[in-house]
């Protein structure tokens, strides 16, 4: 499976309890589906995977795979800090259908090199799906390197791509520039928003990025202009992407803030939350209508919702 575009790392939304609303995601999923996205990512870190049990990760992968029916490519989201855990998920999501695997390092302690080698290599060869590495050094604690990166791209073909959430773009151009000597399909993608018009100019896949998961259109349109060489309506969309850029300062927990804007943009209903974050700024929810009423979107603020 080759992917590529943009796949939104969606939020995975609950009632107001707090349990898992399946109904409110099938409908958000179309909605996504609709504004021409590329592939979804199901329980990334904007999908709060840690704040699920496997049985209910389980459930969502199961529902959400069966709802999209290959419209879309999907990739499934198998972080977690216990090998047998990853591994069961792995083997989950390929019963299920899923076209590839998102695996994150393990969190917590520092790994070597060769340690991280072995626990990639041993998803790997448990799983015949494709496997894309997650590198997200704010969240593990420790980055992948190139060389590592390289290593396991040589010696495994299924581990075929990674997605970069790093700050360093130098980062991004060396990843890049380096897999494509050893793995011409090897593919890379970026993850902050403002990194996807700059990584599309040096090679990458496309972008996994998080304003795509409620405002799917904008990247879209970018990397889509970009394709077809069109390098001022891509200058106009990375604009206009910039502008979304203070959401992220809303709340320490950005899917909070990104599933706030996705209720206000679709839905009637308040977005529900898990503890501990069910606690957020009490000003989240006017930040979010403000951001939203100031950039253009094929649909606004949903001037019903809450009634």
């Amino acid at each position: 499976m080759k992917f590529h575009g943009i796949i939104p790392p969606v939020v995975t939304l609950f009632d107001e309890a707090g349990n898992l609303d399946l109904d409110l995601n099938r409908k958000y999923m179309d909605r996504l589906i609709e504004h021409g996205i590329h592939g979804v990512l199901l329980m990334g870190s904007s999908g709060e995977f840690t704040s699920l049990t496997i049985e209910e990760r389980k459930l969502y992968i199961r529902e959400m795979i069966k709802h999209i029916n290959k419209r879309i490519p999907v990739l499934v989201g198998v972080g977690h800090t216990a090998l047998k855990e990853v591994l069961e998920l792995c083997s989950y999501a390929e019963e299920q259908g899923a076209d590839g695997v998102l695996a994150v390092n393990p969190y917590y302690w520092k790994l070597s090199d060769e340690q991280l080698y072995r626990f990639y290599s041993i998803i790997a060869e448990h799983t015949d799906l494709p496997v894309l590495l997650y590198n997200i050094p704010s969240f593990t604690g420790q980055s992948l390197s190139v060389e590592l990166t390289k290593d396991l791209a040589l010696n495994y073909r299924n581990i075929c791509g990674i997605k970069e959430t790093v700050s360093e773009f130098s980062h991004i151009r060396e990843i890049i520039t380096e897999l494509k000597k050893v793995r011409e399909d090897f593919m890379v993608f970026s993850a902050f928003d403002e990194h996807l018009l700059p990584a599309q100019m040096i090679g990458a896949a496309g972008s996994i990025n998080g304003s795509a998961v409620f405002a799917p259109e904008i990247s879209v349109s970018l990397y889509e202009a970009y394709q077809e060489n069109n390098l001022g309506k891509s200058e106009q969309y990375h604009k206009q992407l910039s502008q979304l850029m203070d959401l992220y300062t809303y709340c320490p927990s950005f899917f909070t803030t990104m599933k706030e804007a996705v209720h206000q943009r679709w839905f009637t209903v308040r977005s529900g939350h898990r503890a501990p974050f069910d606690v957020f700024p009490k000003d989240l929810s006017e930040k979010v209508e403000s951001l939203l009423k100031n950039i253009n979107l094929k649909e606004g603020v949903n001037s019903e919702r809450f009634s």
